[in-house]
């Protein structure tokens, strides 16, 4: 289980796998060596499935399961440690989650949320886990999130109120016109949030 912003989020990695009929007689199913998590959130709490293709990720761990797994808060990565398969693993592999988890700070809302086209409106920025850093507030055009600035990003200062308020200008967006965009922070050179 990893504390995430919104929600948390809960990993498995590997096991068997099989189809129990009810009344038929138990046998032993197939290993499995995918990565899911379960989304916590209680209006959207569903199991989603990452790095299980070996075409598009081919350092994945061969199949098992009983394999140890823990989290490294620092790098933001799944520690994934042995496991059994007709024997035992001694092995150790890492997988980012960065995207999934995301930083220890998120937006839960902006005010106002439209503005006018040649910018220079006050913006309040409202979530948690801020912190007194340099903040980079980005607004990229369109609706949809980005891990890293774009050509159709702009970039203002933040300034730290407090936890839960950080406040800035917004830019000129005349080079674009009057389009939706994207609101996500960055603190001190972190992450993006994932939530906007």
């Amino acid at each position: 289980m990893v504390e995430a912003i919104p929600s948390w989020k809960y990993f498995v990695f590997g096991g068997e796998s099989a189809d129990f009929n009810e009344g038929a007689a138990r046998h032993f199913g197939n290993y499995v060596n995918s990565t899911c998590f379960l989304d916590m959130d209680p209006a959207n709490m569903k199991w989603t499935t990452i790095a299980s293709d070996p075409e598009i990720q081919p350092l994945i761990p061969a199949e098992r399961e009983y394999s140890s797994m823990t989290y490294d808060h620092k790098d933001s990565r799944l520690i994934i440690f042995g496991g059994w398969n007709n024997g035992w693993f001694n092995d150790l592999y890492a997988l980012n989650v960065k995207k999934i988890v995301g930083p220890s700070y998120a937006i839960t809302s902006i005010d106002p949320c439209l503005g006018q086209l040649s910018g220079n409106v006050p913006i309040t920025i409202t979530g948690v886990g801020f912190k007194e850093a340099t903040i980079s507030v980005f607004f990229t055009q369109g609706s949809q999130p980005v891990d890293q600035p774009t050509k159709q990003t702009l970039v203002v200062s933040g300034n730290f109120e407090n936890t839960t308020t950080i406040t800035c200008m917004s830019p000129s967006f005349e080079t674009f016109g009057p389009k939706p965009a994207v609101v996500q922070i960055a603190l001190t050179g972190s992450d993006l949030t994932t939530t906007w």
